[in-house]
């Protein structure tokens, strides 16, 4: 179910080292995150840089800019999803400040991802559909 994770001496300072048990699909869906982020960012960017009328993108780039970032925002919602319910795990289990901080930062990216699935829909919707 996952590797185990070297995570310093265990108190005892004989030289032992206590290991735990971690989960690879909780270091995916962080990755995850970090890369929808990243991708749904740059391509709002590209959208907003390119709607402007000085570069005068196409309107088929244009809405296949925001195709992308409709897909980009939902996978988006579903790794910060998943990786605030392993961030609520972290925080029970070891309740500490940097984990809190982590949970408050995958709800807010959770919520950034909802947040462009609705600018793509008003965006669209205001456009004139899909043209």
């Amino acid at each position: 179910m996952g590797d185990l994770i070297d995570t310093g001496t265990s108190g005892n300072d004989s030289g032992w080292k206590k290991w735990t048990r971690r989960w690879i699909f909780e270091d995916f869906v962080k990755k995850g995150v970090w890369a929808a982020l990243l991708l749904s960012l740059l391509i709002f960017i590209v959208y907003m840089a390119g709607s402007m009328p000085d570069p005068g993108f196409s309107d088929g780039l244009l809405f296949l800019l925001l195709r992308l970032l409709q897909y980009a925002s939902l996978l988006l919602g579903v790794f910060a999803l998943f990786a605030l319910g392993f961030s609520v795990r972290r925080l029970v289990y070891h309740p500490c400040l940097r984990n809190a901080l982590g949970l408050c930062f995958y709800f807010f990216v959770g919520i950034l991802g909802a947040g462009f699935a609705m600018i793509n829909s008003v965006i669209i919707a205001a456009s004139g559909g899909n043209g």
